[in-house]
């Protein structure tokens, strides 16, 4: 069993499991048992499996989450307890970042690909140019939308090619970065914008508790 990369962050160190992962958009359910290490209670084959190893028994266990459901982890916590938790995507946003490790996003998932590298954009827009999902939530005039579309018009092979920020470009034109003679870039940007959009309008629908 591969644990997601995202259980490398130590914040699942300091706050219940479900607290760190529901607010990504996830539906979380999990499962614990108590390990088999009492011989009054268990038994004595099952005790010996997982005492010779304990990776290959909780490896071999079957947990019964939902259907839907994807496991993403399992192990001995610290309080001896084993424990499997497994997350259902509620949002498109949860979809890219559940994908975001190759494991979960493999030759024959549809949400390889293309679907990271737009997720890997989002993670970039979000950590070195300036956005939030705050600030996102005041462009309700349809700035994200109008973002995205003017990078993918870019990419469409029908502009003059001078890199000049279209008349729908909702920012100062300093904001503009296209990739030159890369129209998938530019369409990978084009997805991440589109992708905050559809979190602003999932928070906003949140918020009025209707759907957008």
């Amino acid at each position: 069993m591969h644990n997601h990369q995202l259980f490398d962050h130590p914040l699942f160190e300091e706050r219940p499991i479900n607290e760190v992962i529901e607010p990504f958009g996830f539906e979380v359910n999990i499962h614990a048992i108590e390990a088999p290490i009492d011989p009054a209670v268990d038994d004595d084959d099952v005790v010996d499996a997982f005492a010779n190893d304990p990776q290959a028994y909780i490896a071999s266990l079957e947990f019964p989450h939902p259907a839907g459901f994807t496991e993403v982890y399992r192990d001995e916590n610290e309080d001896g307890d084993i424990i499997s938790v497994a997350v259902r995507a509620k949002t498109v946003f949860a979809q890219l970042l559940l994908c975001a490790d190759a494991t979960f996003a493999g030759p024959s998932s549809p949400y390889s690909g293309s679907y990271i590298d737009v997720y890997r954009e989002r993670m970039r827009q979000l950590s070195t140019e300036g956005f939030s999902r705050e600030r996102d939530d005041q462009y309700v005039h349809g700035e994200l939308s109008y973002a995205a579309a003017s990078y993918a018009y870019q990419s469409s092979g029908i502009v003059d090619g001078t890199n000049k920020c279209p008349a729908i470009w909702p920012w100062p034109a300093k904001w503009w970065k296209p990739s030159p003679d890369h129209p998938r870039r530019n369409l990978v940007k084009a997805g991440a914008l589109i992708l905050a959009e559809i979190e602003r309008l999932d928070r906003a629908a949140e918020r009025q508790g209707g759907e957008g």
